[in-house]
C-alpha cells in the first residue's frame, strides 16, 4: 500500500528532484525541515522557534553559509506567505528566499534600498554563488 503525501510535501518533493536534477544544487548542500537555531552561524543565539521547509548552503571558508530559504505552501502563494519567508530570512541572512506551489516558484533577493524582489522560477545554484562576483 502507497501512503499518499500531503500536497505540500509534494511540492516540496517535486522542487528538490528540480534543484537536484537540473538546477545543479549539490544534496549535501541541501536541508530539509531545519531549524533556524540549527543554523551553523546562529547556533547558540536566541532565535524564534520556526522550521524551514528547504535550506541550502554555500561554503564560505570552514563555514556553511545559508545560501536560499525556501517555503512550500499546498495553496495559492499570498504577500502572507512572502513574509513568513522574508522574516525567516532575517535570522538566516541567507541572499536568495524562495516561494513553490504547485503553480511554480518564485525567487527573491534583496535589491539594493528596493526590498525584496521576486522573480518567477528558481535560479541555478551556480548562478546563486556567482551573482554579485562580477
Amino acid at each position: 500500500m502507497t501512503t499518499r503525501l500531503k500536497p505540500e510535501e509534494e511540492v516540496r518533493q517535486r522542487l528538490l528532484t528540480v534543484m537536484k536534477g537540473e538546477l545543479g544544487f549539490p544534496a549535501e548542500m541541501i536541508s530539509v525541515e531545519r531549524s533556524l537555531s540549527s543554523l551553523p552561524h546562529l547556533l547558540g543565539q536566541k532565535v524564534p522557534d520556526r522550521r524551514f521547509d528547504i535550506v541550502c548552503f554555500k561554503k564560505q571558508g570552514a563555514s556553511l553559509l545559508p545560501l536560499l530559504i525556501v517555503e512550500c505552501k499546498a495553496v495559492d502563494l499570498t504577500k502572507k506567505a512572502a513574509m513568513q519567508v522574508i522574516g525567516y530570512n532575517y535570522f538566516a541572512k541567507a541572499p536568495f528566499i524562495a516561494l513553490a506551489n504547485q503553480a511554480g516558484v518564485y525567487t527573491g533577493y534583496c535589491e539594493e534600498d528596493q526590498g525584496v524582489h521576486f522573480e518567477e522560477g528558481l535560479f541555478s545554484y551556480e548562478k546563486m554563488l556567482s551573482w554579485g562576483e562580477s
